[in-house]
């Protein structure tokens, strides 16, 4: 096609396995076997005598087969004919592939992501945070726009600064030449064995044993020496493997007293004289407090033996009285109502002892609807005797 424009569709060869009637084989052989089958099967009819009404339809079936098979093999002959006869002939290509709709997807989506952006945004400004987040989000904004506007303002100060210091090129003697290369590093010193000296620990035995026990003995009798005897001191704590004995205090050391002057005296006297009027204070106001509250206990005993109140006393006892009797009454209603339950229960108790077993009742109820039923019997014959039997007819 041309630069710029639609390429020309080219269809590709139709595949030959396309073409091969490979379903139609396999009719045509499951067709086969199924013909061995009923050859094979006329030959045991032909052995075997079957009803006659089995043998009919056998024969029905078979007519219908041969007449099935004959219209397969017209139809096959005919397709294979028209499919020899008819040409391969590409479809047109649909509209819908030569439309841009990559392109409209493209603005669609972009229109979208706008629109999302714009909610967004208008969501950010309605929303709210909590008091103290809010308040510290309003602090970060306040900061993020002062750091913004300082940053400005020293833009616009170092735009008229165009000076630019001219920088000298290396001289070519510190240039490298052309066919220069590194020297390799040198390869790290190949590993050497530590030298154990545990081979030194001989066994005066000979039993040949590392560590002899011997020098295992000796071991542990260093080691208990050092627990006892020997403080490790390791930076920057201080460890003892002995048990650490206490140690007297030292003597105390008699400190002289500072030296006083007069204003210092003064002050302190009247300090302490201060201190003294507050208590003698203090001490007046509570015994006046303590006069008035004993004039008020008198004061009310007075009035109250005037009017003929109760006392405190005499009003705690009655209270007491009271809840007494409430309790005593509550506790006889309380008694009354067992007694009531006992007995309505006793009563229940007593019903059902009398009435009869259940299948006893069954019995009983069999035997009601019997009678009552042979009695509607006995008036239905009656009325019929009588003459009356369009009576019965009637709705009830």
């Amino acid at each position: 096609g041309a630069e710029g424009g639609a390429r020309t569709h080219v269809a590709r060869p139709v595949p030959a396995a396309v073409k091969e009637r490979r379903w139609q084989a396999m009719q045509e052989r499951e067709r086969q076997r199924k013909e061995r089958l009923r050859e094979q099967a006329r030959v045991l009819k032909g052995q075997s005598r079957l009803p006659p009404r089995m043998e009919e339809r056998a024969r029905e079936e078979e007519a219908k087969e041969r007449e099935a098979a004959a219209q397969r093999a017209a139809s096959a002959a005919e397709s294979e004919a028209a499919s020899a006869a008819a040409a391969f002939r590409m479809r047109p290509i649909p509209a819908e592939v030569r439309m841009p709709m990559w392109e409209q997807m493209q603005l669609e989506e972009a229109g979208r992501a706008e629109r999302i952006s714009r909610e967004a945004a208008r969501l950010a400004r309605r929303s709210k945070l909590p008091p103290r987040m809010q308040e510290e989000a309003e602090s970060r904004s306040r900061e993020r726009r002062a750091r913004e506007e300082r940053e400005r303002i020293k833009a616009d100060a170092e735009k008229d600064l165009t000076f630019t210091p001219m920088i000298r090129p290396l001289p070519a003697s510190t240039s490298k030449p052309a066919g220069f290369r590194p020297k390799p590093p040198k390869p790290p010193p190949p590993p050497q064995p530590f030298e154990l000296l545990t081979d030194a620990i001989k066994d005066p035995g000979g039993k040949g044993t590392l560590p002899a026990p011997a020098e295992k003995e000796r071991v542990l009798r260093d080691m208990a020496r050092d627990e006892l005897v020997l403080p490790e001191r390791r930076w920057p704590y201080l460890s003892t493997r002995a048990p650490v004995q206490p140690k007297a205090p030292p003597p105390a050391v008699a400190v002289p007293p500072p030296p006083t002057t007069t204003s210092t005296e003064l002050r302190r006297a009247a300090l302490e004289m201060d201190k003294l009027k507050r208590q003698i204070e203090e001490e007046r106001t509570a015994q006046a407090e303590a006069r008035r509250r004993e004039e008020a206990k008198e004061a009310t005993k007075k009035v109250a033996g005037a009017l003929d109140l109760p006392s405190a006393r005499d009003k705690a006892r009655r209270e007491r009285e009271e809840a007494a009797a409430r309790r005593r009454a509550f506790q006889r209603e309380q008694a009354e109502k067992d007694a009531a339950h006992r007995t309505a229960l006793g009563d229940m108790y007593a019903r059902v002892a009398q009435r009869p077993f259940l299948f006893q009742q069954q019995g009983i109820d069999a035997k009601v609807f019997e009678e009552t039923q042979a009695a509607y019997d006995k008036f239905e014959s009656a009325l019929k005797k009588q003459g009356l039997s369009d009576l019965l007819d009637l709705p009830r």
